[in-house]
Protein backbone atom coordinates (compact mmCIF):
# COMPACT_ATOMS: atom_id res chain seq x y z
CA UNK A 1 0.00 0.00 0.00
CA UNK A 2 2.86 2.33 0.90
CA UNK A 3 4.58 1.52 -2.40
CA UNK A 4 1.42 2.41 -4.33
CA UNK A 5 1.20 5.72 -2.48
CA UNK A 6 4.83 6.49 -3.34
CA UNK A 7 4.26 5.66 -6.98
CA UNK A 8 1.18 7.89 -7.02
CA UNK A 9 3.24 10.74 -5.50
CA UNK A 10 5.99 10.29 -8.09
CA UNK A 11 3.43 10.26 -10.89
CA UNK A 12 1.82 13.43 -9.50
CA UNK A 13 5.21 15.15 -9.19
CA UNK A 14 6.09 14.10 -12.73
CA UNK A 15 2.79 15.42 -14.04
CA UNK A 16 3.33 18.66 -12.15
CA UNK A 17 6.84 19.02 -13.60
CA UNK A 18 5.56 18.35 -17.14
CA UNK A 19 2.71 20.83 -16.63
CA UNK A 20 5.15 23.46 -15.31
CA UNK A 21 7.50 22.97 -18.25
CA UNK A 22 4.58 23.15 -20.66
CA UNK A 23 3.38 26.34 -18.99
CA UNK A 24 6.86 27.92 -19.17
CA UNK A 25 7.22 26.86 -22.81
CA UNK A 26 3.81 28.37 -23.61
CA UNK A 27 4.83 31.67 -21.98
CA UNK A 28 8.13 31.69 -23.88
CA UNK A 29 6.42 30.85 -27.16
CA UNK A 30 3.84 33.58 -26.53
CA UNK A 31 6.64 36.13 -26.04
CA UNK A 32 8.38 34.96 -29.22
CA UNK A 33 5.13 35.20 -31.19
CA UNK A 34 4.48 38.66 -29.77
CA UNK A 35 7.99 39.80 -30.71
CA UNK A 36 7.65 38.37 -34.23
CA UNK A 37 4.29 40.11 -34.61
CA UNK A 38 5.87 43.41 -33.51
CA UNK A 39 8.77 42.88 -35.94
CA UNK A 40 6.36 42.34 -38.83
CA UNK A 41 4.48 45.51 -37.87
CA UNK A 42 7.72 47.54 -37.80
CA UNK A 43 9.07 45.89 -40.98
CA UNK A 44 6.12 47.19 -42.98
CA UNK A 45 6.82 50.84 -42.11
CA UNK A 46 10.61 50.91 -41.55
CA UNK A 47 11.64 51.49 -45.18
CA UNK A 48 8.99 54.14 -45.71
CA UNK A 49 10.06 55.92 -42.49
CA UNK A 50 13.75 55.84 -43.49
CA UNK A 51 13.09 57.08 -47.04
CA UNK A 52 10.76 59.86 -45.87
CA UNK A 53 13.37 61.11 -43.38
CA UNK A 54 15.85 61.43 -46.28
CA UNK A 55 13.34 62.89 -48.76
CA UNK A 56 14.47 66.52 -48.59
CA UNK A 57 18.18 65.73 -48.38
CA UNK A 58 18.11 63.41 -51.42
CA UNK A 59 16.13 65.92 -53.47
CA UNK A 60 18.54 68.72 -52.55
CA UNK A 61 21.66 66.67 -53.26
CA UNK A 62 20.37 65.30 -56.57
CA UNK A 63 19.19 68.70 -57.83
CA UNK A 64 20.75 69.72 -61.15
CA UNK A 65 22.49 73.01 -61.81
CA UNK A 66 20.47 75.51 -63.87
CA UNK A 67 21.60 78.69 -65.60
CA UNK A 68 20.57 81.06 -68.36
CA UNK A 69 23.90 80.16 -69.98
CA UNK A 70 23.03 76.73 -71.34
CA UNK A 71 26.65 75.92 -72.22
CA UNK A 72 27.64 76.57 -68.60
CA UNK A 73 24.65 74.59 -67.35
CA UNK A 74 25.59 71.56 -69.44
CA UNK A 75 29.28 71.78 -68.51
CA UNK A 76 28.60 72.07 -64.77
CA UNK A 77 26.20 69.11 -64.75
CA UNK A 78 28.64 66.96 -66.73
CA UNK A 79 31.43 68.04 -64.38
CA UNK A 80 29.26 67.07 -61.38
CA UNK A 81 28.84 63.52 -62.71
CA UNK A 82 32.48 63.10 -63.77
CA UNK A 83 34.98 60.96 -61.91
CA UNK A 84 37.17 62.74 -59.34
CA UNK A 85 40.25 62.33 -61.56
CA UNK A 86 38.38 63.78 -64.53
CA UNK A 87 37.36 66.74 -62.36
CA UNK A 88 40.98 67.24 -61.33
CA UNK A 89 42.57 67.00 -64.79
CA UNK A 90 39.65 68.17 -66.91
CA UNK A 91 39.34 65.16 -69.23
CA UNK A 92 36.12 64.75 -71.26
CA UNK A 93 34.57 67.90 -69.82
CA UNK A 94 32.28 69.71 -72.22
CA UNK A 95 33.66 72.82 -73.95
CA UNK A 96 31.44 74.89 -76.28
CA UNK A 97 32.44 75.02 -79.95
CA UNK A 98 32.62 78.80 -79.70
CA UNK A 99 35.81 78.54 -77.61
CA UNK A 100 38.78 78.61 -79.93
CA UNK A 101 41.92 79.41 -77.96
CA UNK A 102 43.42 77.50 -75.01
CA UNK A 103 43.09 80.60 -72.84
CA UNK A 104 39.36 80.75 -73.52
CA UNK A 105 38.99 77.07 -72.67
CA UNK A 106 40.97 77.42 -69.45
CA UNK A 107 38.89 80.44 -68.46
CA UNK A 108 35.67 78.55 -69.18
CA UNK A 109 36.85 75.47 -67.27
CA UNK A 110 37.67 77.63 -64.25
CA UNK A 111 34.24 79.22 -64.49
CA UNK A 112 32.69 75.73 -64.52
CA UNK A 113 34.65 74.69 -61.41
CA UNK A 114 33.72 77.86 -59.55
CA UNK A 115 30.03 77.48 -60.44
CA UNK A 116 30.09 73.81 -59.44
CA UNK A 117 31.66 74.41 -56.01
CA UNK A 118 29.34 77.36 -55.29
CA UNK A 119 26.33 75.23 -56.24
CA UNK A 120 27.49 72.35 -53.99
CA UNK A 121 27.90 74.71 -51.03
CA UNK A 122 24.43 76.12 -51.65
CA UNK A 123 22.92 72.59 -51.74
CA UNK A 124 24.55 71.65 -48.45
CA UNK A 125 23.39 74.79 -46.64
CA UNK A 126 19.86 74.54 -48.01
CA UNK A 127 19.67 70.88 -46.92
CA UNK A 128 20.46 71.75 -43.30
CA UNK A 129 19.12 75.26 -42.87
CA UNK A 130 19.43 76.52 -39.32
CA UNK A 131 16.24 76.41 -37.20
CA UNK A 132 14.42 74.41 -39.89
CA UNK A 133 14.43 70.61 -39.70
CA UNK A 134 13.50 69.58 -43.21
CA UNK A 135 13.33 65.93 -42.14
CA UNK A 136 9.91 66.78 -40.77
CA UNK A 137 6.98 65.54 -42.89
CA UNK A 138 5.12 68.84 -42.35
CA UNK A 139 7.26 70.46 -45.07
CA UNK A 140 6.59 67.83 -47.74
CA UNK A 141 2.97 66.73 -47.42
CA UNK A 142 2.09 68.81 -50.48
CA UNK A 143 4.23 66.40 -52.55
CA UNK A 144 1.97 63.66 -53.91
CA UNK A 145 4.48 60.81 -53.62
CA UNK A 146 5.56 61.82 -50.11
CA UNK A 147 1.97 62.28 -48.90
CA UNK A 148 0.94 58.88 -50.29
CA UNK A 149 3.77 57.05 -48.49
CA UNK A 150 3.31 58.96 -45.24
CA UNK A 151 -0.45 58.34 -45.14
CA UNK A 152 0.14 54.65 -45.89
CA UNK A 153 2.60 54.48 -42.97
CA UNK A 154 0.17 56.30 -40.69
CA UNK A 155 -2.70 53.98 -41.65
CA UNK A 156 -0.59 50.93 -40.80
CA UNK A 157 0.39 52.37 -37.41
CA UNK A 158 -3.26 53.21 -36.68
CA UNK A 159 -4.44 49.68 -37.56
CA UNK A 160 -1.71 48.01 -35.45
CA UNK A 161 -1.34 50.55 -32.65
CA UNK A 162 -1.15 47.91 -29.89
CA UNK A 163 2.03 46.47 -31.45
CA UNK A 164 3.96 49.74 -31.32
CA UNK A 165 5.84 51.22 -28.37
CA UNK A 166 4.40 53.81 -25.95
CA UNK A 167 6.61 56.45 -27.63
CA UNK A 168 4.99 55.80 -31.03
CA UNK A 169 1.50 55.71 -29.48
CA UNK A 170 2.16 58.98 -27.63
CA UNK A 171 3.22 60.76 -30.84
CA UNK A 172 0.27 59.23 -32.71
CA UNK A 173 -2.06 60.79 -30.13
CA UNK A 174 -0.30 64.18 -30.29
CA UNK A 175 -0.76 64.22 -34.07
CA UNK A 176 -4.50 64.29 -33.45
CA UNK A 177 -4.07 67.63 -31.64
CA UNK A 178 -1.41 69.29 -33.81
CA UNK A 179 -2.07 69.85 -37.50
CA UNK A 180 0.90 69.79 -39.93
CA UNK A 181 0.33 73.48 -40.67
CA UNK A 182 0.57 74.41 -36.99
CA UNK A 183 3.87 72.53 -36.57
CA UNK A 184 5.24 74.04 -39.78
CA UNK A 185 4.36 77.55 -38.59
CA UNK A 186 6.24 76.88 -35.33
CA UNK A 187 9.43 76.19 -37.30
CA UNK A 188 8.97 79.23 -39.54
CA UNK A 189 8.19 81.52 -36.58
CA UNK A 190 11.36 80.43 -34.79
CA UNK A 191 13.35 81.07 -37.96
CA UNK A 192 11.92 84.60 -38.36
CA UNK A 193 12.64 85.41 -34.72
CA UNK A 194 16.26 84.29 -35.02
CA UNK A 195 16.78 86.25 -38.21
CA UNK A 196 16.14 89.47 -36.24
CA UNK A 197 17.55 88.55 -32.80
CA UNK A 198 21.01 89.33 -31.45
CA UNK A 199 21.52 85.83 -30.06
CA UNK A 200 20.30 82.53 -31.40
CA UNK A 201 17.23 81.27 -29.55
CA UNK A 202 17.12 77.48 -29.37
CA UNK A 203 13.59 76.43 -28.60
CA UNK A 204 12.44 72.80 -29.11
CA UNK A 205 9.54 72.36 -31.51
CA UNK A 206 6.76 69.92 -30.60
CA UNK A 207 6.77 67.82 -33.77
CA UNK A 208 5.08 64.40 -33.34
CA UNK A 209 5.16 63.84 -37.12
CA UNK A 210 8.96 63.83 -37.16
CA UNK A 211 9.30 62.01 -33.83
CA UNK A 212 7.10 59.17 -35.07
CA UNK A 213 9.36 58.54 -38.07
CA UNK A 214 12.51 58.78 -35.94
CA UNK A 215 10.98 56.46 -33.35
CA UNK A 216 10.04 53.81 -35.92
CA UNK A 217 13.53 53.86 -37.45
CA UNK A 218 15.26 53.66 -34.07
CA UNK A 219 13.03 50.95 -32.59
CA UNK A 220 13.21 48.79 -35.71
CA UNK A 221 17.01 48.84 -35.45
CA UNK A 222 16.82 47.99 -31.75
CA UNK A 223 14.48 45.04 -32.39
CA UNK A 224 16.79 43.65 -35.07
CA UNK A 225 20.04 44.29 -33.18
CA UNK A 226 22.01 41.07 -32.51
CA UNK A 227 22.77 40.17 -28.90
CA UNK A 228 26.52 40.74 -29.34
CA UNK A 229 25.92 44.30 -30.48
CA UNK A 230 23.51 44.92 -27.60
CA UNK A 231 26.19 43.87 -25.12
CA UNK A 232 28.83 46.06 -26.77
CA UNK A 233 26.42 49.02 -26.73
CA UNK A 234 25.62 48.35 -23.05
CA UNK A 235 29.29 48.32 -22.06
CA UNK A 236 29.92 51.45 -24.11
CA UNK A 237 27.13 53.25 -22.21
CA UNK A 238 28.51 52.01 -18.87
CA UNK A 239 32.02 53.19 -19.81
CA UNK A 240 30.75 56.57 -20.95
CA UNK A 241 28.93 57.06 -17.62
CA UNK A 242 32.11 56.21 -15.71
CA UNK A 243 34.07 58.63 -17.87
CA UNK A 244 31.55 61.45 -17.30
CA UNK A 245 31.56 60.85 -13.52
CA UNK A 246 35.37 60.87 -13.45
CA UNK A 247 35.46 64.07 -15.53
CA UNK A 248 33.00 65.82 -13.15
CA UNK A 249 35.02 64.64 -10.14
CA UNK A 250 38.27 65.90 -11.69
CA UNK A 251 36.61 69.22 -12.50
CA UNK A 252 35.54 69.77 -8.88
CA UNK A 253 38.94 68.59 -7.59
CA UNK A 254 40.69 71.13 -9.80
CA UNK A 255 38.34 73.89 -8.64
CA UNK A 256 39.04 73.04 -4.98
CA UNK A 257 42.80 73.16 -5.56
CA UNK A 258 42.51 76.56 -7.24
CA UNK A 259 40.40 77.82 -4.29
CA UNK A 260 42.95 76.58 -1.78
CA UNK A 261 40.77 73.71 -0.61
CA UNK A 262 41.89 70.47 0.99
CA UNK A 263 43.01 69.06 -2.38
Amino acid sequence: MAEKSQIAIYISLGSLAVSSLSFLFAIRQSKINKKNERLRAYDKVYHDASDLLLFHYKNAIEKSFTSEDKDLERAVNEYAHAHRLEQTFGFNIYNPDSLETDDEKREFNQKVRDAYHAFEREKQTSSFEEFINYQSPVFHLDNEEFSLRFNRLLAHVTENLSLFSPVIVDNWEKMRLLTPEKVKNEYLSLKRINEHSCEAIEEPIEDPYLRMLLGIRHEHRQLNMPLSKKWSEFWFNVSSVRYRVRRIFNKFSKRDRLDGGPF
